[in-house]
């Protein structure tokens, strides 16, 4: 009878074993490579960043589902890997992760075959592994793509192909864009073709580019085209281009993208000239300019956006800045501008423990420490428990007189 028991209690862990989602391996990626090799099966990963929510919700609602990991399991290695720890930051530069959640589809040899990104639902993601194991049997690789660039690159229908195929990988084609729109006659730049893709490259444009001026021009035309993307993709162009300025501390590219979002129909700005700066002076480490611009933003803009209309996406943008104030600097005007920027925060989201914290430690830099603990304090009741070991350590710091900042 206990025999019995024991049997039965095996087949149910085992049942539930395999009705489980997603087994992700434990392992490096070169003993991930290597059980792929025995098993001879490709390779999934999640490349994910601690910080990002889309990876959250897919590892919390979609890993974890019976009918998800029954795919993959049966399809695929599966490996989690954080991209920016640890043996994840060479990987990512590899396979050039570019954003988060990335999937990518390994072969045992190391070779990436297809890609995607994002936060979905189940069907959709497991509609995913389907898409990737049918590029997986392709009979034209993209070593083969490549060979052929040379002579075909004055193919339209080739250099859409290749496009495509890279797209599939996840590979940069803002050049090859330009390449394939300079083959096409005016009228034909805003075919369904070309929308198709600025819909999978629109997020990677830069302002100096074809691809750009195209969108610009036609933008009326694109508008109903790329469902509302339109002025999104135009707006990202010019943060990108912004952040390349900022690599090399390049003023004069800077100067091209302010000029660009110059340009923009005022009712299609989604980002304010200011926080162009202000990204491009944080990025270069330029206090000073950063902080002018800072200031200009709330004060100008953020602060006379009446409390009637205003939602979380100012609350956060006023406490981004004012917790920026605390870290960069001791001027107390400077300091006293930040307390105004994080109360009005408050005003919107008074139960916010991280919005709390800033009002708090802006608090504390000035001096005002009675305040600043009660406030800590209250920020405390509000926090999610996963947060609240920091909050603590803040708090104890303040009790003991010690600075909160670096």
């Amino acid at each position: 009878m206990k025999k019995n028991l024991l049997i039965i209690a095996v087949l149910f862990l085992a049942f539930h074993g395999f009705s489980q989602g997603i087994a992700f391996e434990t392992g490096t990626w070169k003993e991930v490579l290597e059980k792929a090799k025995q098993t001879n099966k490709p390779i999934f990963v999640d490349a994910y960043a601690t910080w990002c929510g889309p990876c959250k919700m897919m590892s919390k609602d979609i890993f974890p589902l019976a009918e998800v990991g029954a795919v993959y399991n049966a399809n695929f290695i599966c490996y989690k890997i954080d991209a920016e720890k640890g043996e994840g930051v060479d990987f990512a530069k590899k396979y050039e992760v570019r954003a988060y959640p990335t999937y990518l589809f390994i072969k045992s040899d190391g070779t990436l075959f297809f890609t995607a990104l994002g936060s979905m639902e189940a069907s959709n993601f497991i509609a995913l592994s389907k898409s990737a194991l049918a590029e997986l049997n392709d009979p034209k690789p993209l070593a083969t793509w490549e060979k052929e660039y040379a002579e075909k690159k004055n193919d339209p229908a080739f250099l859409l192909g290749y496009i495509n195929k890279r797209s599939k990988l996840g590979k940069s084609n803002v050049a090859l864009i330009d390449e394939y729109l300079k083959l096409l006659p005016e009228e034909e730049r805003t075919s369904d073709a070309v929308t198709e893709l600025y819909q999978k490259e629109g997020y990677y444009l830069k302002v100096n580019s074809l691809a750009y001026s195209n969108l610009q021009k036609n933008r009326t035309k694109f508008l109903n085209k790329l469902f509302g993307n339109t002025d999104v993709f135009l707006s990202q162009s010019i943060i990108n281009t912004m952040r390349e300025a900022a690599k090399s501390k390049n003023e004069t590219l800077l100067a091209t993208a302010i000029s660009a979002y110059d340009q923009l129909p005022v009712n299609s700005v989604l980002i304010q000239r200011d926080e162009i700066y202000m990204q491009y002076y944080q990025r270069t480490k330029e206090n000073d300019k950063y902080l002018t611009h800072a200031t200009n933003f709330c004060d100008n803009y953020l602060m006379k956006i009446p409390l009637d209309s205003i939602g979380n996406k100012v609350s956060g943008s006023l406490n981004t800045v004012a917790w920026q104030v605390f870290e960069l600097t001791s001027n107390e005007k400077m300091l006293k501008d930040a307390l105004r920027w994080s109360k009005r925060s408050q005003e919107i989201s008074p139960d916010n423990a991280m919005l709390l914290d800033t009002y708090a430690n802006l608090l504390y830099k000035l001096g005002q420490k009675e305040e600043a603990i009660a406030t800590e304090e209250k920020a405390l009741q509000f926090v999610d428990k996963d947060d609240k070991e920091g909050f603590e350590q803040t708090l104890a710091k303040m009790r003991a007189g010690e600075k909160t900042w670096k």
